[in-house]
């Protein structure tokens, strides 16, 4: 395994165990995680919607498009590879096309990869359109969140300023071999609206009810504590038999 391609794989096992369906990457350039991506939804019976411009791009314009590569030498670098579970779209991730376009292919995403402009005004646009549809046991994968400023102070800001209490936030400071260039994980806290009872009884303070009851009433207060009005969590309950399975080879 190249240590340049760990944080890819490490995603691609990610969504394996999650049994995530719907991936999005925003920032795709020459399909080198994309291609981890569908090896995952491929195992899951799931599907990759990629995004990118394929263009300069940047805050300032400071990332040069490179001519040779391009949606159609990503798709078929990706299909002479085995790969037939993608969608990719040339499109500026910055523009309103861009919220209407993934809407419509992703009402609902299980997990997404935003590694395009780096930028805090560029992230927490790719951000703001992907979050809302992000599944209630879903995770949002942000690149490059160590060592580059805009992704850096994102981070921070969505542990303070923007943090509604539905989801945790993981650093993993390492990736794209000896810079370390980080990744972090949004993820929601899933328990709590996971219709799943305990079947086992090792021995807790609480009973299995009690238990339930405490964990759900703890997210509810996170709920009403940061955005009062939201929904209770008591109403966001995941039915189990959607949930990826994995199919039988």
């Amino acid at each position: 395994m190249s240590d340049e391609r760990s944080e890819s794989v490490f995603m691609q096992h990610f969504i394996t165990f999650n049994r995530y369906k719907v991936c999005v990457e925003v920032g795709v350039w020459k399909g080198g995680t994309t291609q981890y991506l569908c090896n995952a939804a491929k195992a899951t019976g799931g599907h990759v919607h990629g995004f990118d411009a394929w263009a300069d791009h940047g805050l300032k314009k400071q990332f040069r498009g490179t001519p040779s590569i391009s949606q159609a030498t990503v798709e078929a670098d990706l299909r002479s590879k085995g790969h037939s579970n993608f969608t990719l779209n040339t499109i500026d991730s910055t523009s309103e096309a861009f919220k209407t376009l993934i809407t419509q292919q992703c009402p609902v995403v299980d997990f997404a990869f935003i590694d395009g402009c780096h930028s805090y005004p560029g992230l927490k646009n790719d951000f703001d359109v992907v979050y809302p549809l992000l599944s209630p046991t879903g995770t949002i994968a942000f690149h490059d969140t160590l060592r580059i400023d805009g992704c850096r102070e994102f981070m921070l800001d969505l542990r303070t300023k923007y943090f509604d209490g539905s989801y945790d936030i993981i650093d993993l400071p390492w990736g794209l071999g000896d810079r370390r260039a980080g990744l972090s994980l949004l993820i929601k806290r899933q328990f709590p609206v996971v219709n799943l009872p305990l079947d086992e009884v090792c021995g807790s303070p609480s009973s299995a009810s009690q238990i339930l009851e405490q964990e759900s009433k703890w997210l509810q207060a996170e709920l009403k504590k940061h955005i009062p009005t939201q929904v209770d969590a008591s109403s966001i309950v995941v039915d189990t038999s959607k949930l990826g399975k994995i199919p039988k080879k």
